[in-house]
């Protein structure tokens, strides 16, 4: 009698496919009903700055008496129903509702491999309640290096101007940022400064179901060239200065850091696209990281995720890794990840936010954009950005002059918002976009000025 090899096999394929389940799990725990998204559709805002020290005019480390520890300390002491977050015996973080809707609006900090402070608000469906949680962390920041004796700010950049080389930046003291740092250090040469030096704003949306999450990540994914260009807020570059700094830097570096993990995913622009290929699109990139339920965190070599997949079942963090460690224009998830925009100052992040909101919280106003840009492909996304960094304001984007293609979206946006304080924020930005100017046109203006004397 022949033995039965069936279940062997079934076996064998058991991790893999138990594994898949649960990354497909992520991206469709993120719908919810249309009843639910139509009462409020929410957003999130998430800025990564620098603290820079007055008194000696550069920006402040980790460790210390008076480091970023200790201001995470000594903030996290005056909260009320703080959770701390401690990694290899350092606290890196807290969590701490704010606003009048504490269920609603929580305030994460976390830190950034480069001890980029990371500061994410929401979800709220208000943008002007996301910036008040915002400026009550910077002001909590003001008080706590007060009450250390110093004289501290978060500065946004989208680069860390205080810096000559990304090796001048310390690693904060977290094994995993050594891991992904040495993985990445051998996939693009500019890694070091994007972990280092980069600081962004991302901007994060709920979604209702697939088909919804689709189109406005390929939106998301289209408008990418333009925010990457708008928010531009780069004053130096290892040193460069203002006026020698190239346009639309942090684009630049990030365009190489690992190519296999960032940029466009494969296949969006196409009809057959799906949470099934994002997934299957993760699961080919090299997930560097194995982490315990205990965050004790190991490396995976040059294995892929889906290799890793097939050898045993995936801890959570694990999970969330997978999707934490993609890094391309436009990330999925539990929500809709704009992540290619430069760090902006509070008001500013807020200004886009309320943009987005207006863009791609309305049905209508999104199928507005998605018609002005035209028939999308990844080749139009790439061009545009080449044509930004070439001519800038007088650059030719998906058919038209973006100076155009920008006041047709802000009209639209506007025609999105009902709070007239949203509006009042979303012309911090669009002022500005007006008069063909973006935030690192000020760091420019200001360097010729103190050069010429004046």
């Amino acid at each position: 009698m022949q033995p039965d090899t069936a279940p062997n096999v079934s076996t064998a394929q058991e991790p893999y496919v138990h594994n898949h389940k649960k990354l497909m799990e992520v991206l469709q725990g993120g719908e919810t009903t249309k009843a639910e998204q139509l009462s409020m559709r929410p957003l999130g805002i998430t800025i990564e700055r620098v603290l820079y020290d007055h008194a000696t005019k550069s920006m402040v480390g980790f460790g210390g008496k008076l480091g970023i520890e200790a201001v995470l300390a000594q903030i996290a002491r005056q909260l009320h129903g703080c959770v701390e977050e401690w990694h290899d015996g350092h606290l890196m973080g807290f969590s701490s509702p704010r606003g009048e809707h504490s269920t609603q609006c929580k305030l994460v900090v976390t830190l950034g491999p480069g001890g980029q402070i990371v500061c994410t608000v929401g979800p709220s469906c208000s943008v002007v309640e996301m910036l008040e949680a915002i400026d009550g962390f910077d002001r909590e920041v003001h008080v706590a290096s007060r009450a250390l004796g110093c004289d501290y700010e978060l500065l946004a950049e989208g680069y860390n101007s205080f810096v000559d080389s990304p090796l001048d930046v310390p690693l904060i003291p977290r094994t995993r940022w050594t891991l992904v740092s040495a993985h990445l250090s051998q996939t693009g040469r500019y890694a070091r400064d994007a972990m280092r030096c980069s600081c962004a704003t991302h901007i994060t949306l709920g979604y209702e179901s697939e088909r919804e999450a689709l189109a406005t990540y390929r939106l998301c994914v289209a408008l990418t060239p333009l925010l990457m260009f708008l928010t531009d807020n780069v004053r130096s570059f290892r040193g460069s200065g203002a006026r020698r700094c190239p346009v639309m830097t942090r684009s630049i570096v990030w365009n190489e850091v690992d190519p296999a993990r960032c940029g466009i995913v494969p296949g969006t622009f196409e009809t057959g696209f799906s949470f099934e290929r994002y997934v299957d699109w993760l699961e080919g990139l090299m997930p560097i990281l194995a982490t315990t339920e205990n965050d004790e965190v190991s490396s995976t070599g040059k294995r892929t995720l889906r290799e890793l997949m097939s050898e045993r079942d995936l801890t959570s963090p694990e999970i969330l890794d997978a999707f934490g460690m993609a890094l391309p224009f436009v990330r999925l998830g539990t929500t809709i990840q704009i992540l290619q925009v430069d760090a902006l100052r509070p008001r500013m992040a807020a200004s886009l936010c309320a943009f987005a909101k207006g863009l791609l919280r309305n049905d209508l106003n999104a199928d507005a954009a998605i018609t002005l840009l035209g028939d999308l492909n990844e080749d139009a996304v790439l061009d545009a950005i080449y044509e930004l960094r070439l001519r800038g304001w007088n650059a030719i984007v998906y058919g038209r002059r973006v100076d155009d293609l920008v006041q047709r979206l802000v009209a639209i946006a506007r025609s999105g918002i009902n709070d007239p304080r949203e509006l009042r924020l979303l012309d911090e930005l669009a002022e500005l976009w007006d008069f063909n100017m973006v935030p690192r046109d000020a760091f420019v203006h200001q360097e010729v000025k103190q050069n010429r004397g004046w």
